[in-house]
């Protein structure tokens, strides 16, 4: 008998729909709120901020979290001050804690230290904790995710964020020269074993993370891979364009057979999430004697990362990716993009929709 997946039904909506979900929701007058935001110099960072706060007004409270990496450019950092303020005109009173990505030896501690500082929050007040991934890092986020859910039961556990993956190619990540998993993600990535796993990798594809997502292939050493491609969406050329980009690994290096690529919908994370578990789902039959070991690196859009994030919670899946040293942005693009009504997503995590407000406490 096949077991549920924990999100098979997982509350996702979209745009009006986050909207009015806002206002009625939060709206009532029991409901108090924690946010946990990055205070960064992404535009979107201020707007679910500021959507919340015209509902909830006193009933929101809020960590806001500025990522610091070695050496950022003055830009990024007077956009990130501007946000900040922005913020805390929104949330006056709340909580800014600097997170440092590196240490001084040049390790990743970023996600460590995020898990830190939302230890150190009281939430024994509020009904509901909304983590805005706008203007967070995949090596913050998930580790936030993650520690929520197993330890904030009896909580409503919300995602969301303003996604656009058009904008999201305006900010170019200058990576770290090695890769690593993200904290709490490594699973049995590096476990002693007398049988080794038959290790399939899965990489979502986007432009400009050839280098490392090279780093990532060397540091695991897959049997194969299943790259993830966004489709369909809101660019049906994109797939095309980015196989042309991947050619030279998916033929030479990585030996990707044509039939082995993943599709899933630009703007569902359920769509990757069910993906990633059926695939897992058939490998434990086939590789019954030596096991199976899927690695997940989710380098490109947020909402669909989300998806990945999901299904690494409930299957314990490695997620390795390569931090970002720094960030080149073409703001006038960027700039022009956002002033767009960018696409907005809640993600209802666990909580009272779900009956058990205990469901997930094994996600730890």
């Amino acid at each position: 008998m096949k077991v549920p997946w924990k999100w098979e039904r997982c509350i996702v909506q979209h745009d009006a729909y986050v909207l009015e979900f806002i206002k009625d929701f939060f709206g009532q007058n029991h409901r108090t709120v924690l946010l946990i935001a990055g205070a960064g110099f992404d535009p979107r960072a201020t707007n679910i901020c500021e959507l919340l706060s015209a509902t909830l007004e006193k009933r929101l409270r809020a960590l806001l979290l500025r990522e610091e990496r070695p050496n950022a450019e003055q830009e990024l950092r007077r956009r990130a001050d501007e946000n900040l303020a922005r913020l805390l005109a929104f949330v006056p009173g709340a909580k800014v804690v600097p997170l440092n990505i590196f240490a001084t030896d040049n390790a990743v501690i970023g996600g460590r230290e995020a898990v830190k500082a939302v230890a150190q929050i009281s939430i024994s007040d509020c009904t509901d904790i909304i983590v805005d991934t706008s203007a967070l890092s995949r090596g913050v986020t998930f580790p936030i995710v993650k520690y929520l859910l197993g330890n904030a039961q009896g909580k409503n556990i919300h995602a969301f964020m303003m996604d656009d993956p058009a904008a999201d190619e305006e900010i170019c990540p200058v990576v770290w020269e090695q890769a690593s998993s993200i904290h709490g993600f490594r699973g049995s990535l590096g476990s002693v074993s007398d049988l080794k796993p038959a290790r399939l990798w899965l990489p979502q594809l986007v432009r400009g993370q050839n280098a490392a997502l090279d780093m990532i292939y060397k540091m695991i050493q897959p049997h194969d891979v299943c790259p993830i491609l966004p489709f369909p969406g809101s660019d049906p050329r994109l797939p095309d364009r980015l196989i042309e980009s991947y050619s030279v690994e998916m033929e030479s290096g990585w030996k990707v057979d044509p039939r082995n690529i993943v599709y899933a919908h630009e703007r569902s994370p359920l769509d990757l999430y069910r993906a990633i578990l059926r695939i897992d789902d058939a490998r434990k039959t086939i590789f019954e004697r030596i096991g199976s070991q899927i690695v997940l690196s989710p380098v490109g859009s947020k909402l669909l990362s989300m998806g990945a994030l999901l299904a690494a919670l409930e299957r314990d899946f490695p997620v390795v990716y390569v931090e970002a040293v720094a960030y080149r942005v073409n703001f006038e693009a960027l700039d022009k993009r956002t002033q767009d009504a960018t696409p907005l997503v809640h993600l209802w995590l666990d909580g009272e929709a779900y009956g058990s407000q205990d469901a997930n406490k094994d996600a730890q």
